[in-house]
């Protein structure tokens, strides 16, 4: 599996439960709702979506040809000296069209609790810790449950 990343950046969670806590973004290339490009707004289900997720230009994107060296880049985000409990949120785009057990298995070694962000159109790998739904209108939803 080749991870194609827009961007990866230390920031704080700014929504939901976690809001406040320190975490490393990781931002995927790709949506299975919307190319990202303007042209093809008109026909895409997320008309309204303001992120930018084309491309492997941005701050530590790139792309990524093993789980173990993308857990690294995001590891290398993380200030050192910072002994709190590593987060990672995993975003895009949509994540899970890349998102795999060998990233999380891979990022749970490096002590991440890991948080994904999704249109809830494709079932996730196990293990992620929390996951966020963000249902669209008219998109198909596979994950309909959860603990």
């Amino acid at each position: 599996m080749v991870y194609a990343v827009k961007e990866i950046f230390y920031t704080l969670q700014g929504e939901g439960q976690n809001a406040g806590r320190a975490a490393v973004f990781c931002r995927f290339a790709g949506c299975n709702l919307w190319s990202g490009r303007e042209v093809d707004r008109s026909k895409a289900i997320c008309q309204f979506c303001d992120t930018d997720f084309v491309g492997t230009d941005g701050d530590g994107g790139g792309r990524f040809s093993a789980a173990g060296d993308l857990a690294q880049a995001i590891a290398e985000k993380w200030p050192s000296g910072d002994i709190r409990r590593r987060f990672a949120v995993l975003t895009g785009g949509e994540p899970l069209l890349q998102l795999d057990a060998s990233l999380v298995v891979a990022l749970h070694a490096k002590g991440f609790e890991i948080a994904v962000e999704t249109n809830g159109t494709l079932t996730p790998p196990p293990g992620i810790d929390w996951i966020c739904v963000s249902p669209k209108a008219g998109a198909p939803l596979a994950l309909t449950r959860g603990n």
